[in-house]
């Protein structure tokens, strides 16, 4: 789809490769709904592993994925090539199968060696499995093995199925997209942290000629998700600028409580226009479902032109495009046809002191309580003003208009 191939893969290190393997298998499960927490990597990728970089546990007797062979996986990893000789060597260290492998055997699981550095073909593909297939020969069961060998080719194939891990991996070696990205803290802050939010009705969802209705940020979030989860979907948020509308994109991919699932990460492309992406969002879309690619586009900062025009290509591909654009236009005629449009109102008081206390803790209460009062729920006139007062200050000396300026 983006022409990522196997030199974009050798290009990899050690840590980043292992990486690499473990995104991918994140991505798999939560395709198919399982749980990424079945996927366990960590340390040091020279510390001592056992034989298995990344390893997938599911607790299911059966399993219809595609990269991951078995319920139980094991992945070794290795950035550089691996003929057979160092095959032997690596499943069979002084002459001895690995319990790594044993256990794995044991479990009728999947042995698979992920190589970066090498490029092999049919022939020395069927060599190499033979030399994994004579390093466990010895063992009783061994026949209920499943091994593997992924060389940087299939690795950037398993890539590919996934546009969001294969923006991160251009990232990594220098052969970004302009202005394109997969899941990243796109509003600001830390990744992953808790989103903020309370039962207040301040979401809107409206279609042409119907009335609005009301929606708490979780049912909002919940319906979003839906739209945006499903191929051929269009939806559109809207509200005023500092309302929070990036961020609650950014959540919708996030575990948020009183929600569902989060959508996965790994079929998603994200761009703001104002960034000037290249490719532009009209050509990623084209990109995206002339490949056949399952993508979930997000477009920031998207007026009702760029809509309209984007939405005429996304229909083109309704089996594998879904699209959200999102504006600060909240014109009641930006209700464009066949787009579920979802208006953000701003926060309620208490969220907006929660978003205060955590990105400026040096506030005094009585500071923090004006402040809130003064933004009118908006977080990003609130940040701002609680920017101006260093530590130990306080605005209780500032009248309304000394306080706008």
């Amino acid at each position: 789809m983006l022409e990522l191939t196997g030199k974009h893969i050798a290009d990899l290190g050690d840590e980043d490769l292992r990486l690499l393997v473990t995104k991918l298998c994140e991505a798999e499960l939560q395709r198919h709904g399982l749980p990424a927490s079945a996927v366990l990597a960590g340390g040091n990728q020279t510390a001592k592993d056992g034989g298995i970089d990344v390893a997938v546990q599911l607790d299911l007797a059966s399993v219809d994925l595609d990269f991951i062979p078995r319920p139980q996986t094991g992945f070794q990893v290795k950035c550089e090539d691996m003929p057979e000789s160092k095959v032997l060597a690596e499943m069979r260290p002084d002459g001895a199968l690995r319990d790594s492998i044993k256990a794995l055997i044991a479990a009728k699981g999947a042995y698979v060696i992920v190589c970066s550095k090498g490029t092999v073909s049919q022939l020395f593909l069927g060599k190499r499995i033979k030399a994994m297939r004579t390093a466990v020969a010895d063992q009783p069961g061994s026949d209920e093995l499943k091994v593997d060998f992924y060389d940087r080719d299939r690795l950037a194939r398993w890539v590919r199925q996934y546009p969001g891990v294969e923006l991160w991996v251009r990232g990594r070696v220098g052969a970004q997209l302009r202005g394109w990205q997969g899941y990243a803290p796109w509003a600001g802050g830390a990744p992953d942290t808790v989103y903020l939010h309370d039962e207040t009705a301040r979401m809107f969802e409206r279609r042409a000629g119907g009335t609005p209705t009301a929606l708490t940020v979780t049912s909002g979030i919940d319906r979003m998700r839906a739209a945006l989860g499903k191929p051929g979907q269009v939806s559109r948020l809207v509200g005023l600028s500092g309302t929070g509308k990036t961020r609650l994109v950014q959540a919708l991919f996030e575990p948020v409580e009183g929600t569902g699932s989060p959508l996965e990460r790994g079929r998603l492309l994200y761009t703001d226009l104002g960034h000037s992406p290249d490719p532009s969002a009209r050509e990623m879309l084209l990109r995206l479902g002339e490949a056949g690619q399952r993508a979930m586009v997000i477009v920031d900062n998207c007026n009702p032109n760029a809509h309209r025009a984007l939405t005429e290509v996304a229909r083109q591909f309704p089996e594998h495009l879904s699209l959200l654009t999102v504006e600060y236009d909240v014109a009641d005629e930006d209700s464009p046809e066949a787009t579920d449009v979802f208006e953000l109102a701003p926060s309620s008081g208490p969220v907006l002191e929660s978003i205060l206390v955590r990105l400026a803790p040096h506030l005094y209460s009585s500071d923090r309580i004006r402040i809130v009062e003064f933004a009118g729920g908006n977080a990003r006139i609130a940040l701002a003003l609680a920017g101006t007062v260093a530590a130990g200050e306080t605005l209780g000396t500032l009248n309304d208009g000394e306080l706008f300026r």
